[in-house]
């Protein structure tokens, strides 16, 4: 159950890693400022990064 849970882990944690850099991309190419679009982007490339973080000090213990 536990090695089940810390892999859907992984796998939201690329998958938002990857959204948010399209995200990013997406407003780029689109000649805008940084705006809500960019924003969340960002928002969600730290989620993913802090995730994986926590998800590898839980292996640790």
């Amino acid at each position: 159950m536990v090695s089940s849970v810390r892999t859907l882990n992984y796998v939201f944690s690329v998958t938002s890693i990857v959204l948010g850099i399209a995200l990013v991309l997406f407003m780029l190419s689109q000649r805008s400022d940084l705006n809500i679009g960019t924003a969340i982007g960002i928002v969600l490339i730290l989620n993913g990064a802090v995730r994986i973080w926590f998800a590898q000090d839980d292996d640790e213990s």
